[in-house]
Parts: structure tokens; sequence; C-alpha cells
């Protein structure tokens, strides 16, 4: 178990990579990930690492889970119909941050493990 002051420095360093990380997505146009990172004297490969590691503490202290909505069959003989296509729709998924997705029944296992996943994984 990680005492109390080895996960305040954890904390701290998160804290000032993602900071980090902040700036460096807010770096003049045109200049390269390497070139800043070189200029605030870190590697690339460490860049990248602070980033993956600032992504799994967020993904940690987040509850990200995708909601269903489950739709009532339709009463009518006709399959319902959006405005693009005339495939029945049989489920909606609904995310963070305004984000929904409407399945159709014509939607492959495959699609939907993948949807899932982006789902699951988007911020």
């Amino acid at each position: 178990m990680k005492s109390q002051t080895s996960l305040v420095a954890q904390q701290t360093r998160l804290s000032e990579w993602a900071e980090q990380i902040k700036e460096c997505q807010n770096r003049p146009q045109g200049m390269k990930i390497d070139e800043w990172c070189r200029l605030h004297g870190i590697t690339k490969a460490n860049y990248y690492w602070r980033l993956r590691r600032v992504r799994e503490a967020f993904l940690e202290t987040t509850e990200i889970a995708p909601t269903f909505v489950e739709l009532p069959t339709p009463i009518a003989a006709e399959p319902v119909a959006t405005a693009t296509t005339e495939h029945k729709i049989v489920a909606i998924l609904k995310g963070k941050n305004q984000l929904t997705l409407e399945i159709t029944d014509q939607a492959s296992s495959t699609l939907l493990n993948t949807l899932l996943g982006v789902m699951f994984n988007a911020q």
C-alpha cells in the first residue's frame, strides 16, 4: 500500500504532466511535437509516456459507461424509418458529451463491438 506522501507526490506529478500536455496541445500551429519536447527538455517518448499515464489516471477516476435506451417496437406494420435510411432503428446508445448513436437492424456484431469500444473510450 502506498503511503500518503507517495500518493501526494504521484498526484503532483500527474498534475504537472497534465499541464505540460495541455501546453503541448496548445503549441503554435505548425510546430511538431518533437520540436516542442526539445524546447521543454523532454524526449518525445517521455511525452507520450506521460500522456498515457495522465489518460489512465483520468479513466481510473471517471465512470464511463454507455447508457442504453430501449425503443418500443412500433405497432404499425411498417418499419421505423429515419430521414436518411429505410432501416429500422433497434437501439440508441447515449454516452458522455452528448454522444448519441442510433443502431439499425443492419448493424453487425463487429460494428457494435467497435462502437461500444469507441464510446467507452470517448472523452
